[in-house]
């Protein structure tokens, strides 16, 4: 096995839901899961070759991988007030109703990192390339630099254990692939919705501290 990775620039804002919080009230972690790296790389090999079966047989290959999230600098959090389309429960069509959900600025590049077997480099590699988001749909990317080497593990996202010191920075919880978790589970072309069992949630630490927080923003610092 081996590490492979690629940083990345956002264009403007990043945000993913911390799982089972409301869509009306959508709390963002700082950075993306280990199931959204994975399937972002899936989402994107299908997308850009039109081969399902392409995807399917990448998610075979990462879909238990150890992951790593190199953080950038700094990070802005922040809260907008929405409207919002909501589909209705009964009959066809769309409702108008309002949200709250937070965003993620960068002060700097977002580093992304996979542990993968040597024959499957290339092709993960391409993969890392070819996404252009991580998260929400308009949390869009671009990969700017692809790199075979570890990653460094003062910046990296990590699981932490019950006793771990909270003052070695914050902990958020972050969905992963459970161990059985198949392509027909989480397929992003299917009309099936994800099922809970095919996710697993674990605290990660996240190396920062915050410097700055009101009821609107939060800004942290790398430590």
């Amino acid at each position: 096995m081996v590490w492979i990775g690629a940083r990345y620039r956002f264009a403007s804002t990043f945000s993913y839901r911390i799982p089972y919080f409301s869509s009306s009230y959508a709390l963002s972690a700082p950075a993306p899961s280990p199931s959204t790296v994975k399937l972002a790389l899936v989402s994107a090999t299908i997308n850009r070759t039109g081969n399902i079966q392409k995807g399917a047989r990448l998610f075979e290959k990462i879909h238990n991988s150890s992951s790593a999230i190199e953080l950038p600098n700094k990070v802005a959090v922040f809260k907008a007030f929405m409207k919002r389309l909501k589909k209705k429960r009964l009959g066809d069509g769309f409702e108008r109703t309002f949200g709250i959900r937070e965003y993620i600025l960068y002060d700097g590049a977002l580093g992304i990192h996979l542990d993968v077997a040597s024959s499957d480099v290339e092709e993960v590699s391409e993969a890392l390339q070819r996404v252009q988001y991580f998260g929400t749909s308009d949390s869009i990317c671009y990969c700017f630099e692809k790199t075979k080497a570890g990653p460094d593990q003062k910046h990296v996202v990590s699981q932490c254990g019950q006793n771990q010191a909270l003052s070695e920075g914050v902990v958020f919880l972050l969905s992963d692939f459970s161990e059985n978790t198949t392509f027909e589970d989480i397929n992003p072309f299917s009309e099936k919705r994800m099922k809970r069992e095919s996710l697993s949630l674990k605290p990660h630490l996240f190396p920062m501290r915050v410097v700055q927080k009101d009821r609107s923003h939060t800004i942290y610092q790398r430590l």
